[in-house]
């Protein structure tokens, strides 16, 4: 049952992230850069959280508090990433094909252990595995990732603030949302941890879908 697991696990934590990428950012030289600019990005400030974490010996184990300095620094690197892909715009429009591609590993030591014996379940929902719940978690995560990059660059490049407010603001609440899946008080807290997701990523998505429609009426 372990390998079961393991496949089952990792195609629905990346099974929607790679479809996207095999249908529609492969094809295309200049997203794949964009791409794995993106995770470059996303990876420095994940090990800065990382230092920040192993120095603070005391709030190591207060995830509201690591929360929150590790969405202000992936924010961050995320207008960082924005402001080098401004100034370096007519390069990637000149870009050479045959890419290559990275992806986001940090699922991956949580779905490795689902190859040793035993299953560990769930603290909210103690019926379900927690590899599952965390694979489901990891799928929406990235989707909300997927969604909150377009948005924010299009707030940045608008100067809209509530559209940064929103990105900010969400990706904190998706955040704080996966403690639920932990939560010892709160029965079936993973059930609405997803259903809290899910209805973020629905409200992004009609502000990318919003934005997608603004810009082709003006362009066409």
């Amino acid at each position: 049952m372990t390998l079961t697991t393991f496949f089952g696990c990792a195609f629905t934590a990346y099974g929607p992230s790679l479809a996207i990428f095999f249908g529609s950012i492969a094809p295309n030289a200049q997203l794949v850069i964009l791409m794995v600019s993106s995770a470059f990005f996303w990876l420095i400030s994940v090990l800065l959280a990382s230092a920040i974490w192993y120095m603070a010996s005391d709030s190591r184990n207060t995830f509201p508090v690591t929360i929150i300095y590790t969405v202000l620094l992936q924010e961050l690197f995320r207008y960082f990433l924005y402001l080098l892909i401004n100034r370096a715009e007519s390069g990637l429009n000149m870009v050479a094909m045959h890419p290559k591609s990275k992806f986001n590993r940090s699922y991956i030591t949580q779905l490795v252990n689902s190859l040793g014996p035993g299953v560990i379940m769930c603290e909210s929902c103690k019926t379900v595995s927690l590899y599952f719940i965390s694979a489901i978690t990891t799928s929406i995560l990235i989707l909300h990732h997927c969604a909150w990059m377009m948005i924010s660059f299009t707030g940045f490049t608008n100067r809209s603030w509530l559209r940064i407010a929103w990105v900010v603001i969400t990706h904190y609440g998706a955040s704080y949302l996966t403690i639920l899946n932990s939560s010892p008080t709160i029965n079936y807290g993973c059930a609405y941890q997803i259903i809290g997701n899910v209805a973020l990523l629905i409200a992004s998505a009609i502000i990318v879908f919003a934005d997608m429609r603004h810009l082709h009426q003006k362009l066409s």
